[in-house]
């Protein structure tokens, strides 16, 4: 490592806290009042919580009612206690340079985090603000215990992301064109996440995660990739209307485990963007934000 490489290493702040894993497996061993009431005052369960409510902004669920029901799916085992914390231990053990390196080969040059990672279970591995949560509680990482370095990559992009270009407010889409808007942002900032794992997953053979798999076929990612912008002009020829139910659909067909369309459409529009023109652009890319994201790939295609 040289000289500029750990004094850039040096500026980041990254902070792990387990303080909602611990009390979330408190929980499942003794569910009471107290160890609710303690569960619900950890930052990373609050942190999840509030990313709920940002992406399902009909859902009117209190705090209590919010991770009640989300527990409620799970016995604790020792089976379970030891899986998670095998995954906790695996994660933290590893060399921090050697996931942050590949999150700051994607961010514009100078970026310094200030973020802290939550070490959560019984949600989703999420961003909200410049902080991120992990879901230790995920089969994904059961079954590889690498893919909790690979998604801690992913989040991070996000709150890279999030520090140019904060959250869309997506209780308020009233037309076509605030719903591309959220789109296009939404396809940029999980296009980076997937693309900034990649390279640390091909060198490692870590490739069992479907959005890989996608990418890697080059059928069914140009299937996707037309889908996906199939549907982006059937928004654009429509601009000024008022969205509707159907309008509401979009965002589910493009994040849907079966589609991933903005995952994949991100990724391989970042892929374009690299190749012809360098990482370089790509990074600042993140800064300038979508729609010069999407100018630049679509400069390089006849769409």
């Amino acid at each position: 490592m040289n000289s500029n490489d750990a004094s850039r290493y040096k500026k980041q702040t990254i902070v792990f806290d387990e303080s909602g894993l611990e009390a979330s497996l408190n929980y499942l061993r003794n569910r009471s009042d107290e160890n609710l009431k303690k569960l619900l005052s950890a930052s990373g369960n609050k942190l999840a919580y509030d990313h709920n409510s940002w992406s399902s902004f009909s859902s009117k669920a209190t705090i209590e009612e919010f991770w009640s029901a989300q527990l409620s799916k799970f016995t604790w085992s020792p089976e379970l206690e030891r899986s998670i914390v095998a995954v906790k231990t695996y994660l933290l053990r590893q060399e921090k340079t050697k996931w942050l390196n590949e999150v700051l080969g994607y961010l514009p040059e100078g970026h310094v985090f200030n973020t802290v990672v939550y070490l959560n279970i019984g949600y989703d591995d999420i961003v909200f603000g410049e902080n991120v949560a992990l879901n230790l509680n995920s089969q994904k990482f059961f079954l590889d215990n690498r893919e909790s370095v690979y998604y801690l990559i992913h989040e991070l992009a996000h709150a890279g992301y999030v520090r140019y270009h904060s959250l869309p407010d997506l209780s308020n889409i009233k037309t076509s064109k605030e719903l591309l808007s959220i789109v296009k942002y939404l396809t940029h900032l999980e296009g980076m996440g997937v693309i900034s794992a990649l390279k640390l997953r091909l060198s490692e053979g870590g490739l069992n995660d479907n959005d890989y798999k996608v990418l890697l076929n080059e059928t069914e990612r140009i299937r996707r990739v037309n889908r996906y912008f199939k549907i982006i002009n059937s928004i654009e020829r429509n601009l000024d209307e008022k969205v509707g139910k159907n309008g509401f659909q979009i965002p589910e067909e493009m994040s849907g485990r079966e589609t991933r369309l903005w995952y994949i459409t991100g990724c391989h529009m970042a892929q374009e963007i690299e190749k012809h023109h360098g990482v370089e652009t790509l990074r600042r890319l993140v800064e300038r934000g979508s729609e010069a994201f999407f100018d630049a790939y679509l400069e390089l295609t006849n769409r």
